[in-house]
């Protein structure tokens, strides 16, 4: 590995490669600014691809999109066991969400611009630098701006190239590339499952039928019994309710109540046992509530972990210490989960620079430096893939 990733850095191309990126760091941070101005929800990504797909077409690529929204480009053809690179293209945030730019310094404040506005720029960027400096790889490298990510997507981007993958055989090496940061290099996946809980009762006038059944009293009875558990201080494990609603009117009893859960763990068993505790208590407070209930599985992100042996990994390992950094073994719930859970060698990296707010209005980015990150996926992918 060591004789690879230092031919690899030796090469005259690359270098060349890592100096055109070096020069390009204004024009990189207009694309992602760009890219991020153009809104992309979960299921409604098409317009953000379309531009995605532009991008890549102007730098002589040859994109397709799939079934389902993917948009898919090799560097040359797909061939059997590529080099995949994925950045989802769907935000977190709805369309209605106010798209604004602020800045403060080098520091750019707009919803989505780290995740993963940051993680598509990287792509195009580093496909454009190889192209730029006539790189050519031993192995096919295949492009991936996916759908779906986020929130209501469960994934369902990557899910679909997995069922039935463009290039020849199911074998490959996955690299996701998903917001800021440099050292940390995502092995292992975290599992999650979400529900949605429903409860119903007959509403009514909140002074002429109080008594009745009001679900949103016993929605909140059973929130705050889930998350008082015993389980609540237990390591490895998180739970989330991030979106209660229901109701008509500060005067009207409801009639209907809805909350979506996230648990969260990076062991099935704890999962496991949120489920069946969140189970219980909906079912006991809502007859203790009198109202009907239901518990709606929304998706669930498998598990799983690529060893820290596998090549993938130390030989990500071995290109982020050429940079002077440390690198990280983390821990992470991205496209990355889906090829982890399949026994596929699989990560997912950072795009460099800085970022945080993400999945808030305030999300924010900081290019400084993002320039390694650019170059570490860029000679993560040569000595992978091997340079022709």
């Amino acid at each position: 590995m060591r004789h690879t990733v230092d031919s690899v850095f030796a090469d005259a191309r690359l270098q060349r490669a890592f100096d055109f990126l070096a020069r390009s760091e204004g024009t990189i941070e207009a694309d992602q600014i760009r890219l991020t101005l153009v809104p992309a929800p979960p299921f409604a990504e098409s317009d953000r691809a379309r531009v995605f797909g532009e991008d890549l077409r102007r730098l002589d690529f040859h994109p397709v999109i799939d079934a389902i929204g993917n948009v898919i480009a090799p560097y040359d053809t797909f061939g059997e066991n590529p080099v995949v690179l994925a950045a989802h293209l769907d935000t977190v945030f709805p369309i209605s969400t106010p798209l604004e730019i602020r800045r403060r310094g080098r520091i750019i404040h707009l919803p989505g611009i780290a995740d993963n506005g940051s993680g598509i720029v990287a792509l195009i960027w580093v496909l454009r630098a190889a192209r730029e400096a006539s790189l050519r790889f031993q192995r096919p490298v295949i492009a991936i701006g996916n759908v779906g990510e986020e929130g209501h997507g469960n994934l369902r981007g990557i899910r679909h190239i997995f069922n039935a993958p463009p290039w020849e055989g199911k074998s490959c090496d996955f690299i996701a590339i998903d917001v800021g940061g440099l050292q940390r290099i995502t092995q292992q996946a975290l599992g999650s499952r979400r529900f949605r809980i429903q409860m119903i009762g007959p509403g009514g006038h909140s002074w002429a039928d109080f008594g009745r059944p009001n679900p949103v009293h016993t929605m909140c009875s059973a929130i705050h019994r889930f998350t008082s558990a015993s389980f609540a201080g237990k390591q490895g494990i998180s739970f989330n309710v991030g979106i209660i609603r229901g109701g008509i009117s500060v005067n009207a009893i409801p009639s209907d109540v809805i909350a979506e859960v996230d648990l969260r763990s990076v062991n099935s068993n704890n999962l496991d046992e949120m489920e069946a505790h969140l189970r219980k208590v909906v079912a006991e407070i809502g007859g203790a509530g009198n109202v009907e209930w239901r518990i709606e599985s929304m998706g669930e992100r498998p598990g799983g972990k690529t060893s820290p042996q596998a090549a993938i990994v130390r030989v990500a390992q071995e290109v982020t210490r050429k940079f002077g950094v440390e690198p990280q073994l983390d821990i992470g719930s991205t496209d990355a989960n889906i090829p982890i859970s399949m026994g596929v060698p699989a990560i997912a990296v950072g795009a460099g620079g800085a970022s945080g707010g993400v999945h808030t209005s305030g999300e924010w980015f900081d290019p400084t430096n993002r320039v390694f990150a650019l170059q570490r996926l860029l000679a993560l992918v040569a000595a992978l893939a091997g340079l022709a």
